[in-house]
């Protein structure tokens, strides 16, 4: 899903996490835990158990396929095509950043502090 900006952008980001939730509420572990009126797992643990369980699925089919190596340059390039690095627009990075010059009042406090410290001698 990409980004999107404004109310639509903000509805569907909540829809999907209701939806995510509402998965993880009908989890096999997490309706066993009600059913025996135990306490609900938090979702970041389910989140936790559920990508963990599905990291061991595709280890154990790699492991198990019959060219292992391939399977695993195969996995690895599909990891490295899915998650790609994204841009920071918070960075400051080719940004107009001014003057960074020292402002006159600076220099005043500057020359303030180190009248002021205390002088360390061996």
């Amino acid at each position: 899903m990409t980004k999107q900006p404004g109310e639509e952008g903000a509805r569907q980001s909540v829809i999907l996490s209701l939806l995510v939730d509402h998965c993880l509420f009908l989890h096999p572990d997490q309706q066993a835990q009600l059913k025996n009126n135990l306490p609900a797992y938090t979702v970041g643990s389910l989140r936790a158990h559920v990508q963990v369980s599905s990291l061991v699925d595709v280890i154990e089919d790699l492991v198990s396929s019959e060219d292992p190596q391939d399977q695993l340059k195969r996995l690895t390039q599909a990891l490295h095509d899915v998650f790609t690095f994204s841009r920071s627009k918070k960075h400051m990075i080719q940004r107009q950043l001014g003057r960074l010059g020292p402002t006159p009042a600076l220099k005043y406090r500057v020359i303030e502090v180190m009248r002021n410290m205390p002088v360390m001698s061996n």
